[in-house]
Formats: C-alpha cells, structure tokens, sequence
C-alpha cells in the first residue's frame, strides 16, 4: 500500500513541472491545462483504486491476478510519468525550434472582424445546430422514443456520426463564438445570450445521453475566456461550484441513461439528488483511462507488439462498410475491447468479426501497443509538439478558427485512428463554418478571411 502510494505521489510531482515552466500565463497556460486535466483523470482514481482494487472494470480485471495487481500498478504509474515527462519535453523542443509555417500555411486569418459578424454567425450556428439536433431526433424516432431508450442509444445514433458530430461543432460555435464577442464589450444582453446559447447546447447533447460533449463546451469556454478576453490567474468560488455542477451533472446522466430510470425519477425527483451522492464515485472511475492502460501493458508484455499495424485501418476509412463489408473499424478502441473479452484479433480485421464496442486506448494505449514504453515515449513526445504548435498557430493568428483548433487540439486530440478521424472531421467543419460565416477575400495565394 506505501510504495503505491509514493508511485503515485512521485508521478504527481511530475504534474507540477508546467507550474515553473509557465509562471506568469495564468492557470489555463497550455501545458498547465494539460496537468490539471491529467491530474483530475488519474490520480483520484489511482487512489480510490489503491485502496480498493474491486473498483477496476471488470472486463480489465478479470486479466489481473491478485498477486500480479500490486506490480501492475507500480509498472503503470512510472510508464504514466514517463508520458507526463515526454509530453512537456516535446512541448519544450517545439518551442525551441521554428515552427513559422504553422502560421502561414493557407490557414484563414481573421482581421478587423466586426461585432455585429461575430454575433451573427453565433445565432446561425445555433440555428444550424438546432436544425441538425432535429433531423437526428426524428431519424431515430423521435423524442420521447428517445428519452425512453437513452440507454440504447449507441444502437439508436448508428450511422448518424458525421451528422452528430456537426450538429455537436455547431452548438459549440454558438456558445463559443457568443463569448468570443464579448472582447468588443459584456453587456447584459450578451451574458443573458450567453447562458441561453448554454442551455440550448447542454439540452441538446443531454438528450442524447452524451456527457463528454458538455463536459468538452464547458472548458472551452473558460479556455475562450482565458485566451480572448481575460486571463484567469487563479482559482474562484464559482469554478469550484463549477466542478461540483459537472461532478452532478456527469452521474445524474449515467443514472438517467439506466433503463425506465427518467420515468422513475421523474415521479420522485428527490431521490435523484440521494442516489447521486451514493454514486459519486462513478464520476471518478468513468472519466479515467487508467484501467484501460493497465490492461494493454499487461497484455502486451505476454503478446506481440503491433509495430504500428493499427494505422493501417486508416487507409480504409474512406470507404463505406457497404461496398466493403470486411472494412477494419476506424475505433481502434474495438481492437482494444474484444482483447479484453478474450479475444484474439490483431490490426486489420474486420468489424463484424470483433466485439460490438469500444474501449480508446488514446496515444499512451496505442503506443504501448505499438511498441511498448518506446511507443509511449515517441507516441507522447509527438503529441506534445503538436500541442506547441497549435498553441503557435493560435497566438500567431489571434483569430476564433485558430483558437478552436488549439483548443481541439488540446482537450481531445490523440495520436490514434478514432481521434484522428474526429479531428480531422472537426477542423473541415470549423474550416468551412468560418469560410462562409466570417466571410472570405483573396489575398495573394490563399483566400483568407476578413
């Protein structure tokens, strides 16, 4: 228990490095974000689970022997500060090399933009946003359907991604770009726009059981407000009663999402408030990843290494699963999940001959897989360059379409197949929203934006 306890004391101690780094910028600095993200994710996790290890998942811990969990453990936490460590050195290094053609590479450049523009293209965003939310509740059968199958609606949303993810991305412009004007003035009409927009947005992804999403809009907004309106230097009340609404927010919805469970609390709304603070503990468990990393280092270290062999699904994913039936899954996590039900498949197979879910292995899973602590340590160092380098591209520009991209960049952006694919997804939407919103005029080579 003592030496669990100090790995995951020293694997903190790592978490702290941005806080010399980057004295002066605030607590929502880049790398600063990073800790405090990675932090949150791991380490109250790490703990509950040091204390008891029947909180695991059990897909995971039925791998794990009991004499084997105590060196599992401490291999995980040294490989997780490994990755702590190679993030901020490739942050570091590609800060130190040059990286002007992030900024002059054709991307569009906002200048002299007016308010009136910024607030238009936040009320269509929202319009566009709400007008998509609709079509996908009526393809899946409308909305009380819906609230009554929440618990179904994986099955329910197959094959409306590419329409979630831009009805999602348009919500988010609307409240994103609503706090972006507020750097031309914060009148009460704007605020009360603002928290409408809000609520419009958090509807809407409730409705579909996703918690992830909301969670997502609400540190872009203190990361807009950071970046483009005023920095914030320190921790206030309202962010912690901040953390508390996220904290109820993200169990009520895993609750609501269990069978007739909306129904039920619905005729006693009391006992929702009761059975979430018996359930508090589902919001540490559900947002780490640290079950899913213990899983594949140990299967890796008794299996083969990838070498990389997941990437090559990548050159499959333009093509529909209905011209090519045996097409290999985008989600690499599928891979990932079917390991942990026991079973053996390896990079490319296809879909239908792997378990029906997914598990994400994200860059420090898929890098162990790949190569074990090497792939870790190239896989991590990478993602910390790029991470400098949408920060570069964002501070060189000083424009909403860089600011998303950073901020994309920053809280979701992995170094594996279903994350590259939602990235790339969410920059062409951001691209074309901004092309058309923010309006285009020729300037030399590129077009940019004015």
């Amino acid at each position: 228990m003592i030496e669990r306890f100090l790995a995951i004391m020293v694997m903190t101690g790592f978490l702290l490095i941005p806080w010399a780094i980057e004295r002066g910028q605030g607590i929502f600095a880049p790398l600063r974000t990073y800790s405090i993200l990675s932090f949150v994710t791991t380490v109250p996790y790490l703990l509950l689970l040091s204390f008891d290890p029947s909180v695991m998942y059990p897909p995971v811990a039925q791998h794990i022997r009991y004499n084997e969990f105590n060196d599992l453990f401490l291999k995980y936490t040294f490989v997780q500060g490994v990755a702590y460590l190679c993030v901020f050195a490739g942050y570091l290094t590609a800060g130190r090399l040059s990286f002007g053609w992030v900024s002059s590479a054709g991307m569009p450049r906002v200048s002299a933009l007016s308010e009136g523009t910024v607030l238009r293209a936040a009320v269509i965003a929202l319009l566009l946003g709400m007008a998509l939310w609709i079509v996908q509740v009526q393809l899946v059968g409308g909305l009380e359907f819906l609230l009554l199958n929440l618990g179904d609606r994986t099955s329910l949303t197959a094959g409306l991604g590419y329409l979630s993810t831009a009805a999602n991305a348009m919500l988010a412009f609307s409240v994103l770009l609503m706090a972006y004007s507020f750097q031309y003035g914060n009148g009460i009409g704007k605020k009360i726009c603002l928290a409408l927009f809000f609520v419009i947005a958090a509807i809407s992804y409730t409705v579909f059981g996703g918690r992830k999403h909301l969670l997502h809009l609400l540190l872009m907004l203190l990361l807009t407000w950071h970046y483009s309106i005023r920095k914030i230097y320190s921790v206030k009340p309202s962010h912690i009663a901040l953390g508390f609404f996220v904290a109820f927010y993200f169990v009520s919805v895993l609750l609501l999402r269990q069978g007739d469970a909306l129904e039920y609390y619905m005729n006693r709304p009391g006992e929702l408030l009761a059975d979430v603070l018996d359930n508090v503990n589902i919001f540490v468990i559900q947002l780490s990843y640290v079950d899913t990393y213990m899983f594949i280092i140990k299967h890796f270290d008794q299996n083969d290494y990838w070498w990389g062999r997941s990437y090559i699904d990548l050159l499959y994913a333009p093509i529909p699963s209905t011209l090519f039936p045996d097409k290999p899954p985008v989600d690499d996590g599928v891979y990932i999940r079917s390991l942990m039900e026991g079973w053996n498949v390896i990079p490319p197979t296809p879909f239908w001959k792997m378990y029906p879910s997914s598990t994400p292995p994200e860059t420090i899973g898929i890098g162990y897989a790949s190569a074990g602590l090497l792939g870790v340590v190239i896989g991590m160092f990478i993602l910390g360059m790029i991470i400098r380098s949408s920060y570069s591209f964002m501070m060189s520009r000083r424009t909403f379409f860089s600011l998303y991209v950073f901020l994309m960049v920053l809280l979701n952006f992995q170094l594996t197949n279903l994350r590259l694919a939602q990235f790339l997804t969410s920059f062409l939407i951001a691209w074309m929203f901004c092309g058309v919103m923010l309006r285009y005029r020729r300037s030399g080579r590129f077009a940019r934006l004015v």
